[in-house]
């Protein structure tokens, strides 16, 4: 039974580690998500509509980081 505590929480910091490189990357700029956009052939031309979807992605993501470390605990 220890080792599966064990695994969970490796996978869950590991986790994190991606989600926090993964905000990081959509902060920096816009690029990741019109990367995105175009993997799923949404238009890209409305600058408005990128900045929110943007904007969502980071907060979904900083959501799904602090769930998880409250999860750890």
């Amino acid at each position: 039974m220890r080792s599966k505590q064990h695994g969970k929480r490796l996978r869950q910091e590991g986790a994190i580690k991606r989600l926090e490189k993964t905000v990081a990357m959509h902060e920096a700029n816009t690029e990741l998500t019109l990367a995105i956009m175009k993997d799923h052939n949404l238009s890209t031309g409305a600058a408005d509509k990128v900045e929110s979807i943007r904007a969502k992605k980071i907060e979904r993501a900083k959501t799904t980081i602090k769930n998880t470390k409250e999860n750890i605990k």
